[in-house]
């Protein structure tokens, strides 16, 4: 289980200089009224990940209005950043509605930021350094370090054998294949701060409790019929599911793929958050169309026997600042901690 701990971060601006101070001879008595203190921020952070896990971080104000920005770094011992993250408006708190006919308690004032990455399964297990700054208005800054320990996990190996076709299109060069596979980094490593659509718990993408046949980090050895070979690393969850089952959005978001590729057939990309993206692959038709707007459980399209695959099955993946994650965790675990 993860444990979080919360520090107060102390701003970096601590004088100020009063217009008069050094001005000769007599002058009127100036009255500078005193500023109210400001509270300090509040961050929260883990103190141990996962591979697989993902990586969120907040910081809040009980001022509403007075974070511009926050920007997160995970950094080994070496000193080499492994995550660089922009942060994102979560919740402003001050938005709450009030209660019917003035009863009740007031809203809370304040906002929440969050920065959200993955620690991918090939992520070597130790301790990192995690810093965090966050930007105020008037250019105020908070910075606040800590140390992430990220614990390593099993993962299961397998030999895939392949047939004549399907050695063929996963081995064989091909422009398009290329072309897919700059286009969906691109679109993976984008962050959108407005793109804020779901902040708890994903749904599961199919209904009826299918066979599991594939697991998020599987260090898959591809058998090819000349006899070569290659090995890969399984980023999602396959459910073997018959062709036509209907597929689901695991969450709440933006539909920001909806086409045939050449490796993983009919795909769909949600985006629910910032960096945060949900993949549906090998489809046999898709039901929704780029930049459509999804509720949690909204069918999405079915499953098939597209692309590179050895069997009719939903293959569904999870991904946060482009690393894959592992799916099952956020079936029972929210994206951002306390949602």
């Amino acid at each position: 289980m993860r444990k979080f701990f919360r520090i107060l971060a102390l701003p970096l601006c601590l004088f100020a200089v009063f217009p008069g101070s050094l001005c000769a001879g007599p002058a009127a008595e100036t009255i500078v009224p005193e500023s109210p203190a400001r509270a300090p921020l509040v961050f929260t952070v883990p103190e141990s990940l996962v591979q697989g896990d993902i990586l969120c971080v907040l910081a809040r104000s009980p001022q509403a209005n007075r974070i511009r920005g926050i920007f997160a770094d995970l950094s080994g011992g070496d000193g080499k950043k492994v995550l660089s993250l922009g942060g994102f408006l979560l919740s402003p708190r001050g938005e709450a509605a009030s209660a019917p006919n003035g009863g009740g308690a007031a809203p809370e004032t304040g906002e929440t930021w969050a920065a959200i990455g993955g620690i991918s399964s090939v992520q070597a297990p130790g301790d990192y350094s995690l810093s965090l700054r966050a930007v105020c208005e008037g250019g105020e800054e908070e910075v606040f370090s800590a140390s992430v320990r990220v614990l390593g996990r099993d993962f299961l190996g397998e030999d895939i054998p392949l047939n004549r076709a399907m050695s063929s299109l996963r081995a064989d060069s091909d422009p398009r294949k290329a072309a897919e596979s700059r286009e969906l980094w691109e679109l993976l490593v984008k962050t959108e701060a407005s793109s804020v659509y779901h902040t708890g718990r994903l749904s599961p993408p199919v209904a009826g409790g299918f066979r599991e046949s594939a697991f998020f980090g599987d260090r898959r050895t591809f058998l090819y019929t000349d006899g070569g070979k290659a090995a890969s690393i399984h980023y999602g969850l396959d459910y073997a599911t018959p062709r036509g089952t209907p597929v689901y959005a695991a969450g709440a978001g933006r539909v920001v793929m909806a086409k045939e590729r050449v490796l993983t057939g009919f795909s769909v990309v949600i985006e629910h958050l910032p960096g945060v993206y949900s993949l549906y692959y090998h489809l046999d038709k898709i039901g929704v169309k780029p930049d459509q707007i999804v509720k949690t459980g909204e069918k999405i399209g079915e499953s098939g026997f597209t692309g590179l695959a050895t069997g009719p099955h939903l293959h569904w993946e999870v991904r946060a600042a482009a690393n894959a994650v592992e799916p099952k965790n956020l079936l029972e675990r929210a994206l951002v901690p306390g949602e």
